[in-house]
């Protein structure tokens, strides 16, 4: 076969389109500075914002008992919003962990943050307000409302979320050491 056959050849094949992707948004105005209540370290500004949560020192005897049980010295995360006038029309917020882009979940017990450091048979559970365990690795959400403050005039939308972290037994042995963990977020409004 000559070469200008075999480009004929190659340039008769043909190309049809096998499916479409649509994609589907809106783009919203709010978007809420972040400030620490009690127990919570705040820096940054909006929309790249940094929290810290000690967890302090915990002894490992605390722990015992059944794996994703209690809270062992658990620590309040406060975050309060304040979405100033850009909140108009929406009425929550919803945060969405994203454990995977951070240090992880658990290989023991996936609803549990894992643990980076040197201590082992622990993962780091967040608690909601009734203290029911969320499951990090269910894609769940924390939601909270937007309440309408300030005046009619010049109206002011915030929102509190308040959480709780604590460590866990993920059982596995516990064994002491540096047990520390990253958990980044996305604010969704609705």
């Amino acid at each position: 076969m000559t070469i200008a056959a075999a480009v004929a050849l190659a340039a008769s094949s043909a190309m049809a389109a096998d499916g479409t992707i649509n994609f589907t948004g809106e783009i919203v105005a709010a978007s809420c500075a972040i400030t620490g209540g009690n127990g919570t370290s705040v820096t940054g500004s909006k929309g790249g914002q940094s929290i810290d949560v000690k967890l302090g020192k915990v002894s490992a005897d605390t722990l015992a008992g059944t794996a994703g049980g209690g809270i062992a010295a658990g620590t309040a995360i406060n975050l309060n919003l304040d979405c100033g006038a850009t909140g108009k029309g929406l009425s929550s917020v919803k945060v969405r962990f994203d454990p995977a882009g951070g240090s992880g979940v658990d290989g023991k017990n996936n609803k549990l943050l894992q643990v980076t450091g040197t201590a082992t048979g622990v993962g780091i559970g967040i608690y909601s307000t009734a203290g029911t365990l969320l499951n990090l690795n269910a894609n769940e959400t924390f939601d909270a409302p937007l309440v309408q403050g300030g005046t009619a005039e010049a109206p002011i939308y915030t929102a509190n979320l308040a959480l709780r972290a604590a460590y866990v037994a993920n059982g596995n042995e516990i064994a002491a050491g540096t047990a520390n963990g990253t958990l980044p977020f996305t604010l969704t409004y609705e």
